[in-house]
């Protein structure tokens, strides 16, 4: 048996062969017999095809409807996507575009559109045979001369992502980004587009969604994620006035006073319903389904709990908490993912390989190689080295670990550090131990492991006096 596709089945389903508002009747009417809706899908839509083939493209259609989640896995119930989508049929705007948001989320459409303006950046061309490779390179099997990514594009089209009027030509390809951001409703940069918000309040907001840790949070140390990680500015002493109690009023955070401690205490902050409706949920329902993994619930995991979860003697409970540790960081670092090199089901959970970018300033490749070993080794780093160099072109090599790193691994990236523009960032169990107690701790351990840096790289020899 063939691998199995990771875009939806599309054969026999797409809107230039059904019509969906009356598909979605059909499961209605026949809900619980899968002949009966085989039936009525033959009738309703291959009629006029060879009484041989009738049969086999209806079934296809009903495979079809499985995989895209609007029956279930049987063929024959509805599912409560199914019903939502019947509850639309008399407004066919609203129909389309609730279908292709779960397309989006839920099917792997995301990863088939940003893959798609992936290769339009780089000046690919685009066909169905390099955007099946390119797919696969992203860790995606396509099957070979398969219509599913065709099918996804015509339903995708229906909701104005791509232009449903283009039979071919570069218009094929053309993403709607307007559209797409719509639909996702706050997308992945939308919080820069609240225009009532200044840019403080704004990167207060976005530091937010990058902490999975339960609330509440100690503002202070969010303001110094936000001013690490997007260059903004606070002054400490007009938190509260220019910031916080804004983002109150417009019901984002709770502010309340820490009650721990002596002396003057600090605000904590909470997040509220509204924060995570309007921002922190398709944030990370968005970045789950880039990353390919489990559900979002299991995405938002804190960091103690995924620690925890690498000591488990079970071998899948483990495998997947070293992804999520890899995410986790990814997360918290506001970098954009980009795509799998070794996953845990591949190395039997002992470690990952995770690809991810970021834009803020200056462009950055990282490649973060997790590992749940009590050492790693000079040869470890050298590997993730070699390939940054020969292969991936990264400019961060972070190589993480439940252990700790032996000083010649130590050594090695310090001299590859003074001998190169890559940087090495070397993170090990304590560390990650204290970003489990406090995620906004990732700040003064880079700053640290920068000033490191700085000084290793540090030249003068190209120095004159004149």
């Amino acid at each position: 048996m063939g691998k199995k596709s990771e875009i939806p089945f599309g054969a026999q389903f797409s809107p230039n062969q059904v019509d969906l508002p009356q598909v979605l009747q059909i499961l209605h009417v026949y809900a619980g017999d899968r002949d009966k809706i085989t039936e009525a899908i033959r009738e309703a839509f291959f009629a006029s095809h060879a009484e041989a083939q009738r049969w086999k493209l209806a079934d296809n259609t009903v495979l079809a409807l499985r995989a895209y989640g609007l029956l279930d896995e049987h063929g024959a119930t509805p599912t409560p996507l199914a019903r939502d989508l019947l509850a639309l049929v008399n407004d066919p705007t609203a129909l389309y575009e609730a279908f292709a948001k779960h397309i989006l989320l839920h099917r792997r459409g995301l990863i088939f559109v940003e893959t798609i303006e992936a290769m339009q950046q780089a000046g690919e061309k685009i066909t169905l045979h390099t955007l099946r490779k390119r797919l696969e390179q992203r860790g995606l099997h396509v099957p070979r001369g398969a219509v599913h990514l065709s099918s996804m594009r015509l339903w995708l089209a229906q909701a104005g992502i791509f232009d449903a009027g283009a039979k071919g030509g570069p218009r094929l390809y053309e993403v709607n980004r307007e559209r797409l951001e719509a639909l996702l409703g706050i997308g992945l940069d939308a919080i820069d587009r609240l225009t009532h918000l200044d840019a403080a309040q704004r990167a207060f907001l976005r530091a937010l969604t990058r902490i999975a840790e339960p609330d509440p949070l100690v503002a202070n140390k969010v303001a110094d994620l936000a001013s690490a990680l997007y260059g903004v500015e606070y002054n400490h002493k007009q938190l509260p006035k220019a910031v916080l109690f804004p983002l109150q009023d417009l019901g984002y955070i709770q502010v309340t006073k820490s009650t721990a401690g002596r002396g003057a205490k600090p605000y904590e902050v909470s997040r509220t319903s509204k924060f995570r409706e309007e921002v922190s949920d398709p944030i990370l329902a968005a970045a789950a389904e880039k990353a390919g993994l489990v559900p979002k619930e299991v995405f938002e995991r804190p960091l103690s709990q995924i620690l925890a979860d690498l000591k488990s003697p079970d071998k899948h409970t483990k495998g997947q908490a070293l992804e999520l540790l890899a995410i986790y960081l990814t997360r918290l670092l506001d970098l954009d993912f980009k795509g799998w090199r070794t996953r845990s089901a591949e190395t039997g959970g002992a470690e990952v390989d995770v690809i991810v970018e970021g834009a803020r300033l200056i462009f950055s490749r990282w490649q973060i190689q997790a590992k749940n070993t009590a050492t790693v080794r000079l040869d470890d780093v050298a590997r993730e080295v070699g390939l940054s160099l020969t292969f991936i072109y990264s400019n961060v090599v972070m190589l993480v670990t439940t252990g700790d790193f032996t000083r010649d691994a130590y050594g090695y990236a310090n001299h590859v550090m003074r001998t190169s523009n890559l940087n090495v960032i070397l993170l090990n169990g304590s560390e990650l131990n204290r970003i489990s107690r406090d995620p906004t701790e990732i700040v003064a351990i880079l700053n640290s492991k920068a000033e490191r840096a700085m000084k290793i790289k540090e030249r003068t020899d190209y120095l004159t006096d004149r």
